[in-house]
Parts: structure tokens; C-alpha cells; sequence
């Protein structure tokens, strides 16, 4: 009992954990300004691929995008020291600040499942907090940086196919794809730690960083427009949270604190569920109005 109590006494604030839920705000506002401009975008044309890249364009998305581009620097900052499960799960958080923003704009009071949601979803994510190992990722192999641009290749190519998908089912696709395109962006983030610039400019980890950001807008918005922000932010959450935390795990030596992995895969697990419940909830699939109709740009 003594050990236990010790080990919660050591666990001290941590400026990226801070970072992190940041990042879980400003993700949260950013994919409210998204999905109004997405919507407004209509799809033209056989593929959509076109009117995908209008709507990533559109101001009020790009205004969308500024926040989502200060919510990665910060996640970038917290994946300095801190596993990507937890990283990652954290973010995933954003959906619960959808919740509360479609509340507060739009009055559309969450219900008592929603609380409760909210609650797991919190009582999960301390988990997380007071689990999680801080500390700097294994040196990567060659093979590692590999994969990385092979998953480039593969991305876009499942991104390209999964556009000619309308309706929910291609909501569904782009989401998952964009998740797929995040979580890569996440590994690379995680896996680079130089502090030179020409170190950075030489490590083609880094340099994938950018088509998988590129690929993840372009998809997430696609997504948008085809269904329910519901439908894509729950495929996206769900691959964007486990696939890299997976990997993290195994290649990049993440871990929980000694003596708190039960409590870690239990905060995990916890948080995932809940952020895809909540997600699909129907009460959360109605965004609120921010201001008059926009028309496509």
C-alpha cells in the first residue's frame, strides 16, 4: 500500500501532458469549423477528388486547419517525452469537447449517456496520466524508415480508391484513411528527435511527415462531406489511436510506469471506448451553426 501511495506521490506535473489535452482543445474546435465548411462544399463530379480539395481549401476549413496545425505542434511537443498510446488517446479526447461546444452554441444540451460518457471518458484519460512512462523512443532501423514510406505509398493509393466511395460507406473509408494518414504522421513525430536542422532535413522519417499530413486533410475532408462527422471522426479515432500505439509499443519501447501497466491497457481501452461511443452518438453528429451558409469557395 505504502509502494502504491509513493508511486502516485512521484507522479509530478508534466508540461506535455498540459501540451497534450491542449492539443485535445484545439482539435476539438477545429473539427467544429471543419465539418460546417466541408458541408457546404458540394461534391461534383464522378470521383469527388475535386470537390474534396475545394472544401480543404474553403476558408472557414483552413481557419479549421490553423487550429488543427497549433494542436500538432503541440502533440509534436508532448510526443518528445510521452508514449504514443497515451498521446494519441488524449487527443482523441477532442470528440468530448465537440460535445461540449455543440452545447454551448448550439443548445443542444448533452444527455445522461453523454455525461456519462464524459465522466468514463475523463476517469480514463487520468488513468492515462498517471500511468504513462515518460521517456524518449528507441533509436529506429532502417527497416523501420522503410515501412514508413512504403505506408506512404499505401495511403495514397487507399486514399485515391476510397474517394470514387460515396455515402457513409465513404465517409467511413476517407475516415479511416485519414486516421491511417495521422497515425503515421504520429510515428514519424514520435521516432524523430533531432535538434539540428540539417539533422532533420537528412532523416526521410521527417521528411514523410509531410505527405501524410497532406493525405490526412485532403481525406478527413472528403470524409465530411460524404456523411455523418460521426461516422468519420469514429473510423479516424479508432485507427489513429490503436494502430500507432500498437506499433509504439512493440517497436519504439513506449511503456507504463513499473507496476502500472494493468492500470495503463485498463485507461487505454477505457478512453477508446468511450471516445467511439460517444462519437456515434447521434446527439454529437449535429455540429452547431457558426454563422450564415457557406458557399463553396
Amino acid at each position: 500500500m505504502r509502494n502504491g501511495v509513493s508511486r502516485l506521490k512521484s507522479v509530478e506535473v508534466h508540461y506535455p501532458y498540459v501540451a497534450a489535452f491542449a492539443a485535445a482543445i484545439c482539435y476539438g474546435i477545429s473539427a467544429v469549423l471543419e465539418e460546417r465548411a466541408a458541408k457546404n462544399v458540394p461534391i461534383t463530379g464522378r470521383s469527388g477528388k475535386r470537390a474534396a480539395l475545394r472544401a480543404a481549401i474553403h476558408p472557414v476549413y483552413v481557419a479549421g486547419m490553423a487550429l488543427s496545425i497549433v494542436a500538432w505542434i503541440l502533440a509534436l511537443y508532448s510526443l518528445r517525452s510521452l508514449p504514443l498510446f497515451a498521446v494519441q488517446a488524449i487527443a482523441a479526447s477532442s470528440i468530448g469537447i465537440v460535445v461540449l461546444i455543440t452545447w454551448a452554441i448550439g443548445g443542444i444540451a448533452p444527455t445522461r449517456r453523454d455525461v456519462g460518457l464524459l465522466i468514463v471518458l475523463a476517469a480514463g484519460l487520468v488513468m492515462l496520466a498517471i500511468s504513462a512512462a515518460p521517456g524518449h523512443p528507441h533509436r529506429v532501423a532502417m527497416s523501420f524508415k522503410l515501412g514508413i514510406w512504403i505506408g506512404v505509398v499505401v495511403v495514397a493509393v487507399a486514399a485515391m480508391r476510397a474517394t470514387s466511395v460515396s455515402g457513409t460507406r465513404g465517409a467511413a473509408l476517407l475516415g479511416a484513411v485519414s486516421g491511417f494518414a495521422d497515425g503515421g504522421m504520429a510515428l514519424c513525430a514520435r521516432a524523430v528527435h533531432h535538434h539540428t536542422v540539417s539533422r532533420w532535413l537528412t532523416d526521410p522519417v521527417a521528411w514523410a511527415l509531410i505527405p501524410y499530413t497532406i493525405i490526412g486533410i485532403i481525406t478527413f475532408a472528403g470524409a465530411l462531406q460524404r456523411g455523418a462527422a460521426s461516422v468519420a471522426l469514429a473510423c479516424q479515432q479508432a485507427v489513429t489511436t490503436v494502430v500507432p500505439s500498437a506499433i509504439g509499443l512493440v517497436v519504439l519501447g513506449d511503456k507504463a510506469r513499473k507496476g502500472f501497466a494493468p492500470l495503463t491497457y485498463a485507461g487505454f481501452v477505457i478512453t477508446v471506448v468511450a471516445v467511439i461511443t460517444l462519437t456515434l452518438d447521434t446527439h454529437t453528429e449535429a455540429v452547431p451553426s457558426l454563422g450564415p451558409s457557406l458557399g463553396p469557395s
